[in-house]
């Protein structure tokens, strides 16, 4: 997982040639205005633009996915992102790797790391790196989000 601000994901292209596209995408658009739901960026790139209240970690689930890989922005609120390991001893999946939504969920039953993702910051996660998006971090202010999904 690499969590970092927006004006630094230009440093990250090398990973993969479609982070190019997600930073043409936010330069020509203003995604903050964008109707929350799903939107086409091109063929290798999808976007979710959501609006939510972070749930309470009884509420939440980590997922990874192997096709996508998520960049998840903040435009606006704060949100907690957990991160595990793939291979940690502590996950239990509570549902099995779905290639129709590219989606595997589970739950830690234990510690995991959590970072605070404030407006502008992006995390971004790659194939089988679980992850828990929608952490509340105690507040109830709305997050504003744009999930890119980006062909691996």
């Amino acid at each position: 997982m690499i969590v970092d601000h927006i004006k630094n994901l230009h440093l990250y292209v090398s990973l993969n040639p479609n982070i190019q596209t997600v930073i043409d995408f936010i330069e020509k658009n203003d995604i903050k205005a964008l109707q929350p739901g799903n939107h086409v960026v091109d063929s290798n790139v999808r976007l979710i633009r959501e609006d939510y209240v972070p749930k309470p970690l009884m509420q939440c689930y980590f997922e990874s996915h192997q096709q996508f890989g998520d960049i998840q922005l903040v435009l606006e609120g704060t949100e907690i992102f957990g991160y595990l390991e793939a291979d940690d001893l502590k996950f239990q999946v509570t549902e099995a790797y779905n290639p129709e939504k590219d989606v595997m969920k589970g739950q830690s039953l234990g510690y995991f790391s959590t970072v605070l993702l404030t407006k502008g910051m992006f995390a971004m996660v790659l194939k089988n790196e679980l992850h828990m998006p929608k952490l509340s971090n105690g507040t109830h202010e709305t997050v504003k989000k744009a999930v890119f999904k980006v062909k691996l």
